[in-house]
């Protein structure tokens, strides 16, 4: 992704998020130990799957990654 489109989506992010949800995003990125691979994700599964809260999508996430890590136990 070169740098207009970084800027880009983070424009899209910015006008789509409230500053409370950008605020927990940076909060569960640094306070829990989530990856940003898990925030972008997150952001994602918000863009895709309209009418999403925030920590609906957290959970969606880390529950596709206790599904991922249960199918590897197997």
């Amino acid at each position: 992704m070169n740098c207009t489109q970084l800027t880009q989506q983070a424009d899209h992010i910015a006008s789509t998020f409230s500053k409370q949800d950008l605020a927990k995003l940076v909060v569960a990125l640094k306070g829990r130990g989530e990856s940003l691979q898990h925030a972008v994700e997150v952001i994602d599964t918000i863009d895709a799957c309209q009418g999403y809260t925030l920590d609906q999508a957290w959970d969606e996430v880390r529950n596709g990654e206790a599904r991922l890590m249960a199918a590897g136990d197997d």
